[in-house]
């Protein structure tokens, strides 16, 4: 067989593309991070810290009682720890971060409030989530959700788009729907992209389609002709 026959069944060859398994599988991954996100601030926002401040209240409240100030609640000189995580591991808790950071903080930063009783009581009076920490949750969770859609979304529809190359016609097909356009048509292949990135501009007379290696495998073939027939 010559190497002239050999290109013309080359050119009469029908190229097509499927989604870049690669791809398919990252944006697959986020999205179904996004979704695991989601549902853990929902747990959070619907269960975890509504449960959490009913175990806590009880025993910060009895703690608010006692005439300590953040000082002496954080002071480990006496048994090497501090008075505020005895007091909630008696209770068979561990004490919430937000006591201890606010004691910590003001205590760090020399803020008189870390010797004032009243400031210590009030601190321990107040829940450990507040509502506008439970509603910062539900925010999160539906921020986690449009997220995951929207790149669930843009996957569905590089599997409905794939391209189809002939002899004389390339094909954009999305889902039933196609639309051909003639080569006999093709006005202009933009490569200033191909290289580094696999995007091909392609401009016919009756519009335009841009090829990405890395959404479709099969890509490069197609783009191939295209460069050839144009130069």
């Amino acid at each position: 067989m010559t190497s002239a026959s050999e290109q013309t069944i080359a050119s009469k060859e029908v190229l097509s593309t499927t989604i870049n398994r690669d791809y398919a599988v990252r944006f697959l991954g986020v999205a179904i991070l996004f979704m695991a996100l989601a549902g853990w601030f929902l747990y959070d926002g619907k269960i975890g810290y509504p449960q959490e401040n009913e175990r806590v209240a009880p025993v910060a409240m009895a703690l608010s009682a006692q005439p300590l100030a953040a000082a002496d609640w954080m002071n480990t000189a006496k048994t090497g720890r501090a008075p505020l995580v005895e007091a909630f591991e008696k209770a068979g808790l561990t004490l919430p971060s937000k006591y201890r950071d606010t004691f910590q903080s003001w205590i760090s930063a020399g803020d008189p409030r870390a010797t004032e009783i009243e400031a210590a009581q009030m601190v321990l009076q107040q829940p450990v989530h507040r509502e506008e920490d439970i509603r910062a949750q539900f925010v999160s969770a539906g921020i986690g959700l449009l997220a995951a859609f929207g790149l669930l979304g843009l996957l569905s529809i590089r599997l409905l788009t794939r391209f189809e190359l002939s002899e004389d016609t390339l094909t954009l097909f999305f889902g039933k729907k196609r639309q051909d356009f003639s080569l006999d048509s093709l006005q202009k292949v933009d490569t200033t992209q191909w290289e580094k990135r696999g995007i091909l501009k392609v401009t016919f007379a009756s519009g335009s389609v841009t090829l990405d290696a890395w959404h479709h495998a099969g890509i490069r073939p197609i783009a191939e002709r295209l460069i050839a027939k144009k130069a």
